[in-house]
């Protein structure tokens, strides 16, 4: 009887969660590649796969604030090409990002998700 008590009061307490999509670019281009990583105000990290065109969608999110960071791949010269072929499984080269967007120390992305956020548009300058 206790432990279904417990489990209900700590359902009830729970923040609602939504997913939150959107896109990221840097100087006008997309972000091509990488992670947006989402940090809550309790340490916690949150991760969105960015895609070729600058989408993310940042699943099950709490409303609160966040610090952002993009962490994107560093790539062999060998493994690259400035157009991306599927048929030999060559990658498209990563656009870059400056190094003050890698921790959420040295970033100055910062966002309030609440309930009626779903979508963001991130805006990176070099």
């Amino acid at each position: 009887m206790t432990v279904v008590a417990a489990a209900i009061g700590c359902g009830a307490g729970a923040a609602p969660v939504h997913n939150v999509a959107g896109n990221i670019s840097i100087d006008g281009k997309p972000l091509n590649q990488g992670a947006l990583i989402f940090t809550d105000e309790r340490g916690e990290h949150h991760y969105a796969a960015i895609q070729g065109d600058g989408a993310f969608v940042m699943p099950q999110i709490a409303p609160g604030l966040y610090q952002a960071s993009i962490s994107v791949p560093k790539i062999k010269p060998r493994n690259v090409s400035k157009n991306a072929d599927p048929v030999r499984g060559a990658r498209p080269l990563p656009v870059p990002v400056p190094n003050r967007y890698a921790s959420d120390d040295t970033s100055d992305l910062e966002f309030t998700i609440d309930e009626q956020t779903d979508v963001l548009s991130i805006k990176l300058t070099k």
